[in-house]
């Protein structure tokens, strides 16, 4: 009879938790649903009433959850931000952000930070720096000419997907736990983007997990020499992440422009006209010796 009450009481416990469990996390969807209903957009640039002239005074002036859209033009800023935004360029090649002095020209220390349709470049140190977060999304922009063009320091569970990543004298991309080595970074994904013409493509520290594709597609490397057997656009030959020993097990054979395309084979105008010289040589070099045995032996029926 004790061990019936007692195992009563211990199922009485369970579903008291339990519901108290199902009535907090109502609560805080409900006020998570709100905040977001509640979210603003604010606009920085174009020739709107109330239109900012600067990101970062916009950021400033934002709430957690709001947007702030950013119309063409040319900013020259150091942005931080330091709150849960999405940050939104107007066009990715006309929506440009150029650093001042040596500083990162997009600091993100904050949680859930969306970045996309932006050109950033020109950067003394990094385009894009990532410190101390989680679930941050960084997706189609252009990051180059910087001295490193996307690092995270200690993130976990961001996504960096659709970027042009070209042309930073450093790092393409840099992953580390430096500054924060208690707080690994982890769980974050990167898939679909292209390193293109980088001083070193993507470095990721020891002891570090990073997945480099998604769904079986990965990043496009212009240093990976890897074949296609299959022909389905990613390589069959796994690409080596430097530093930490990741690895991108299914690297892209061409730049990712929204799908997944086979190896293309071209040949420009001067190397085509030096195959043709050669090709013409071969064959005059070929025939002669034929041409001469005719012109031989029909001299002789003569």
């Amino acid at each position: 009879m004790l061990k019936v009450i007692k195992y009563t009481m211990v199922k009485k416990r369970i579903l008291l938790t339990l519901v108290v469990f199902l009535i907090s996390f109502n609560i805080f969807i409900n006020i998570q649903t709100n905040i977001i209903a509640k979210a603003e957009k604010l606009y920085v640039g174009g020739s709107g009433e109330g239109n900012y002239s600067s990101i970062q005074n916009a950021i400033d002036i934002s709430s957690v959850w709001d947007i702030v859209y950013v119309y063409n033009g040319k900013y020259q800023e150091n942005i931080w931000i330091n709150k849960s935004i999405s940050l939104r360029g107007e066009n990715i090649e006309n929506t440009r952000i150029t650093g001042n002095d040596h500083e990162n020209i997009i600091t993100i220390e904050a949680q859930s930070v969306n970045i996309t349709g932006f050109t950033i470049q020109n950067g003394h140190n990094s385009g894009i720096f990532i410190g101390n977060s989680h679930n941050c999304k960084i997706f189609d922009n252009i990051i180059d000419n910087n001295n490193i063009g996307i690092k995270i320091i200690s993130s976990t569970n961001s996504i960096v997907s659709n970027n042009t990543i070209s042309n930073n004298s450093a790092f393409g991309m840099y992953i580390t736990n430096y500054h924060f080595p208690s707080k690994i970074s982890k769980h974050n994904t990167v898939f679909h983007n292209n390193f293109i013409n980088n001083n070193n493509t993507a470095v990721s520290d020891i002891g570090i997990s990073t997945n480099w594709s998604y769904k079986n597609e990965g990043n496009y490397y212009d240093d990976y020499n890897g074949i296609d057997r299959n022909k389905d656009g990613i390589g069959d030959n796994r690409y080596i992440i430097s530093g930490g020993g990741d690895i991108d097990s299914y690297p892209l054979m061409m730049p990712y422009n929204g799908k997944i395309r086979l190896k293309e084979f071209s040949v420009d105008d001067e190397s085509l006209y030096t195959m043709l010289i050669i090709g013409m040589a071969i064959t005059i070099l070929f025939l002669l010796p034929i041409g001469y045995i005719w012109y031989r032996k029909t001299k002789h029926l003569k």
